[in-house]
């Protein structure tokens, strides 16, 4: 235990951060309450007189100190490393943004609350709506309002423009995060060290957009001069925001933001961290599986339920890197076969499906796993765009249209098939479910829909289990499909006398298991997601359960 304390402890002046010729803060030690001026180096928060105090308080220091060091690699830049063990669930690091805004491509909104607008109320300083006098005067739209004012004229906008993507308010995130140069020269440094990929922007035409468009706005509409924000400062922000800006769905027109430490999160398809919003702006990173000390903590740029081609694209049009993680690499995707469709040379009976030979590497010839012959890649890539044409077409809501799509391209897609697993989780979410606005009340259906809900829900999560293990959003949706179906066939059976109540509490036991997953994985979403409220129905869920236990132990 001494060794990780002695790695923890830095002298400290007594100055922190202050400027301005304020008196320095004076520090406590957090064992004994007496001065002190040395720092834990893990959290950086708290701080003792001794390293013999530190070591007596490091029992109950250590599961809130810092969970993260800071590293540097020629290769991919900073990155974020266990500094000890974590357990699914446990916190990474908790964040405040740098900086926050609408979206890029976003219908006119508010600038404070984010409430869509309708035009009745603008700023009359600056022009912007906003939902009234008091949203005008909020501290989060001062940045684009004193910039816009500067030009002259308040801004006027179209009457024609709400209520769907409006292109001038790409500018204010922008504006917002040029503003901190003047207002929070701590925050613009390290918004600053933020990568821009300025090279990479300019091969695929990014950067040209960013010259035509926004630094067009910023120079001719809002006639803000180089003396104020020079155009590489302009530019680089536009990377910035690229590459690292994180979406937040917490408001009713989603926002974006910047984070100094959360943005150095390392990306991988089979990440070990999962990212959760506290129900205002604060991202909190939680172990999703057991992390070594020592370990690289990562985060899914990307959506896991995409192939490797797909995520590859995404991740190299909107990031400007190649994943190389082990299911990118793993032509199989970790043997889920996420990808594969089967070999024509094969026979029915054979069963061989092709992969790709190089999944990681771009485009490349695909070989079966049966009998090795290869088929170009442009094969492979003409199948899935076709039956891919057809999913879009489907009509939303319809069971009938999804299970046909499912029973016709099972001929053609592994069972596991990416475009497979998209409809199978719809399915498993509108069976059963009013709240979809089709089919029935759980409660309501069929045997036979319970029994094909169920195998939907157990085949989900075989794959869910491996390409996003541990806490996970995909991984709770179906673990609490999959209680549900289980649970109704299980009484079903039980009131109808064909099964014993030991053999219903058995059922019952598993139940509560996948019951108690799903509380653990969306205990940590707000109220005002829709995981939020899923935990909030499973906790009542749980009790229910519970009591129904209890009346089947004291019939045993």
């Amino acid at each position: 235990m001494g060794e990780v304390v002695d790695e923890h402890m830095e002298e400290d002046g007594g100055g922190g951060d202050n400027a301005g010729g304020e008196q320095p803060e004076q520090f406590v030690c957090a064992h004994c309450g007496g001065p002190a001026n040395q720092r834990c180096t893990g959290c950086h928060i708290t701080f003792y007189c001794s390293r013999d105090h530190q070591k007596q308080h490091w029992k109950k220091h250590k599961s809130s100190c810092c969970a993260y060091k800071i590293c540097v690699s020629p290769d991919i830049g900073r990155y974020l490393v266990a500094t000890r063990d974590l357990k699914p669930g446990e916190m990474v690091v908790s964040e405040t943004p740098l900086v926050l805004g609408p979206q890029a491509v976003t219908i006119p909104c508010c600038l404070a609350c984010y409430k869509p607008s309708d035009g009745k109320f603008s700023c009359p300083k600056c022009g912007w709506p906003m939902c009234n006098q008091t949203c005008a005067k909020s501290p989060n739209h001062e940045p684009e309002c004193n910039l816009t004012s500067r030009r002259g004229n308040p801004l006027q906008m179209p009457s024609n423009c709400y209520n769907k993507p409006y292109p001038i308010y790409e500018v204010v995130t922008i504006l917002r995060s040029l503003y901190l140069k003047q207002s929070s020269p701590g925050k613009w440094k390290k918004l600053r060290e933020l990568q821009s990929h300025e090279e990479a922007r300019k091969k695929n035409g990014r950067y040209d957009k960013d010259v035509a468009t926004m630094l067009r706005v910023i120079r001719e509409f809002l006639k803000i001069p180089d003396s104020v924000f020079t155009t590489q400062e302009i530019l680089d922000i536009c990377g910035v925001l690229t590459v690292n800006s994180h979406e937040l769905p917490v408001t009713q027109v989603p926002v974006q933001a910047l984070y100094a430490n959360i943005s150095l999160l390392e990306h991988s398809c089979i990440n070990n961290a999962s990212k959760h919003f506290d129900g205002e702006f604060r991202v909190v990173v939680r172990a999703a599986v057991n992390i070594k000390k020592g370990d690289h903590i990562s985060i899914n740029y990307s959506d896991p339920m995409w192939g490797t081609a797909n995520r590859q694209l995404h991740l190299a049009e909107t990031k400007y890197f190649t994943c190389q993680c082990v299911r990118c690499r793993d032509p199989t995707e970790l043997g889920t076969m996420f990808s594969s469709i089967r070999c024509p040379q094969c026979t029915a009976e054979q069963g061989g499906y092709l992969v790709s030979q190089n999944p990681a590497g771009g485009p490349s010839d695909w070989s079966c796993v049966v009998c090795n012959k290869t088929q170009p890649h442009t094969f492979v890539d003409a199948v899935t765009q076709s039956i891919g044409e057809e999913l879009v077409m489907l009509e939303k809501g319809n069971i009938e249209a999804c299970q046909a799509f499912i029973k016709k391209h099972s001929q053609n897609l592994h069972p596991n098939h990416y475009y497979l697993q998209d409809i199978k989780l719809a399915l498993c979410q509108m069976i059963g479910q009013s709240a979809t606005g089709q089919g029935h009340e759980i409660f309501n259906l069929t045997e036979k829909e319970l029994v094909y809900k169920q195998k939907i829900a157990l085949e989900l999560l075989e794959v869910a289990n491996r390409i996003s293990p541990g806490i996970s959003r995909l991984r709770g949706v179906i673990l609490y499909e999959l209680q549900a179906t289980l649970a109704t066939y299980a009484r079903r059976k039980f009131s109808a006398g064909e099964i014993s109540a030991d053999h219903m509490k058995n059922i019952m036991k598993e139940v509560k298991k996948y019951l108690v997953e799903c509380i653990q994985i969306f205990s940590f979403e707000p109220a005002c997601l829709q995981e939020g409220r899923l935990a909030t129905i499973a906790r009542l869920d749980l009790l229910e359960l519970e009591t129904f236990l209890d009346s089947l132990e004291s019939k045993v």
